[in-house]
């Protein structure tokens, strides 16, 4: 916990700073490996809407929806599971018929958001609505730091590699200019 907590202090980079889906995949992936965040059991028999014939295909989409809901939390806090349905929501659209705006599921977002309870990451309000607590802040912090250093480019390397670049390119025009040289030369003496 001190490595998370030292590395938000000093990385002033937050979720708000790295694109969405990386950092949503990144985070599924650290609830994946970690020991706290169980997937239910109902996992791969529900739908996610009333909108949907079957339940996700991706194995991890629990996982992938969590970090979602918590990325989504953590930039507007107070959103409770009414929030999360309008969300997730979709149109219906059934044949001939016009389509109907439809919530999302209830039950997955509140089971998320209880498992996060549990956990620390989340508390709820007196409101009956949910924000990110500051561990949880200081966690989704520290991996948004770790996706923004891997993205951001190494400038030293960069640098070198340019000028390595630059020398080849520099080489290339001698040879060039040498060979027009020698032409030249061979067509003085033939003349």
């Amino acid at each position: 916990m001190e490595y998370l907590t030292r590395i938000y202090m000093y990385g002033g980079v937050s979720v708000k700073d790295v694109e969405s889906p990386k950092f949503i995949k990144a985070y599924a992936e650290h609830l994946k490996r970690g020991d706290k965040f169980k997937e239910p059991s109902w996992v791969d028999i529900v739908k996610t809407g009333f909108t949907k014939e079957l339940s996700p295909y991706d194995r991890d989409w629990y996982y992938i929806r969590a970090a979602s809901i918590l990325r989504r939390l953590y930039i507007r806090p107070f959103t409770g599971v009414g929030g999360f349905k309008k969300i997730y929501s979709k149109k219906n659209k059934i044949r001939v018929k016009p389509s109907h705006y439809n919530k999302g599921s209830g039950k997955i977002p509140r089971s998320i958001l209880h498992q996060f309870e549990k956990i620390g990451i989340v508390k709820k309000t007196k409101k009956g609505t949910r924000k990110v607590t500051s561990l949880g802040r200081k966690e989704m912090d520290a991996i948004a730091l770790k996706i923004h250093k891997d993205t951001q480019p190494k400038k030293k390397e960069e640098i070198d590699e340019i000028d390595e670049l630059n020398e080849i390119i520099d080489e290339k025009k001698e040879e060039e200019e040498e060979k027009e040289e020698d032409k030249e030369e061979e067509k003085e003496k033939e003349n």
